[in-house]
């Protein structure tokens, strides 16, 4: 029995090892960064941990889902926020837009959804402090007034990341994780890079899993005739395509974009690109997450869909002296807007 216990432990220990090394090479530690950027960016103060931006193209009017992370992390949660700012002002500051909203409020993703009727809503992510995951849904007034008009929770909401609506009360959400915060099980998730990350669908009454088997599902977007999802996949450095059945809100996987990167938010422009934020080295992200001092490199993609073969161009690269850890790339025009986890500022860049 003490051989059968000891073979048993090797083999365990062996299979960690083995995976631990596929985990730890998929996180390219020797990515190489070579700084670029061929427009102009300067820092916009007055947020704090500015992780995902939406931009209403007709209005120039961005929407910034900010939350002081590290605060939070020191057991000193301070409520966050949702922030416009107006593209069309080239001083113009971010103003808080939920000052009247519950302190409990720590977004995350965001989604802006619109219709044919000229009524828009706001979908966030709202991770409360002890540990229960909403989504609320804010109704847009002027496009610089947010009525709250619902909060949902349902059991597949399990560690949600972003978000994308399909109408007023039906959305998709990325769980990066397959056990809730705090589980230890999310460390081994990481560090052995296992597949347990899903998509959840509410159909505007319940939920249900509609894509798994995902290493840390982050970002997602859909096209304009709401047929075809994206979904980035950090740890399989990879976007996800899948074909969505209008019916019933299935999806089926029908390829995948490979980038050599770990790939956040998602977000379209105004001539149908999509913008991706990225982490070229997330071993790095992970050491800024624990120490500030610590720059983690920040990328920008650019990948039209549009054609057979999706066509790359790498937009932004930068070690992360002027913004660390990036996560989302906005663009409206020739406007840029770059957000990150834990900064307390964003990059308005001019392309």
């Amino acid at each position: 029995m003490n051989r059968f216990l000891k073979i048993s432990s090797l083999i365990v220990i062996t299979l960690v090892c083995i995976q631990g090394y596929r985990t730890y090479t998929s996180a390219s530690p020797f990515y190489p960064i070579d700084p670029h950027f061929s427009g102009q960016c300067k820092p916009i103060a007055g947020v704090i941990g500015a992780e995902d931006i939406t931009i209403d193209h007709a209005s120039q009017f961005a929407y910034i889902s900010a939350d002081d992370r590290r605060s939070a992390m020191a057991n000193k949660p301070a409520a966050g926020g949702i922030y416009g700012l107006d593209l069309s002002t080239p001083d113009a500051s971010p103003v808080l837009l939920t000052q009247s909203f519950s302190k409990d409020f720590h977004p995350h993703g965001i989604y802006l959804y619109q219709n044919s009727n000229g009524d828009d809503s706001l979908f966030v992510i709202n991770h409360r402090t002890g540990g229960e995951q909403q989504i609320e849904i804010f109704d847009i007034k002027d496009v610089n007034r947010l009525i709250h008009r619902q909060t949902i929770s349902y059991p597949e909401l399990i560690s949600p990341n972003d978000i994308i609506a399909i109408s007023a009360t039906q959305f998709y959400v990325t769980n990066d994780h397959g056990y809730p915060s705090g589980h230890f099980m999310q460390t081994l998730e990481d560090y052995l890079g296992l597949p347990l990350s899903t998509v959840s669908y509410f159909d505007g009454e319940k939920g249900q899993i509609v894509a798994s088997g995902l290493k840390f599902g982050n970002g997602i977007a859909i096209t304009d005739d709401l047929k075809t999802l994206y979904v980035a996949e950090i740890l399989s450095r990879r976007i996800n395509i899948y074909d969505r059945d209008i019916s019933d809100g299935s999806l089926s996987k029908r390829g995948e974009i490979p980038v050599d990167t770990g790939a956040d938010n998602l977000e379209w422009d105004d001539v149908g690109n999509l913008w991706v934020g990225a982490h070229p080295k997330p071993l790095d992200f992970a050491a800024h997450a624990k120490d500030k001092t610590k720059l983690s490199p920040s990328q920008i993609l650019k990948i039209d869909v549009r054609g057979e073969q999706p066509k790359f161009s790498e937009v932004y690269l930068s070690p992360g002296e002027d913004i660390s850890a990036s996560t989302v790339g906005a663009v409206s025009g020739n406007i840029l807007l770059i957000g990150s986890v834990f900064e307390s500022h964003i990059l308005k860049c001019k392309l």
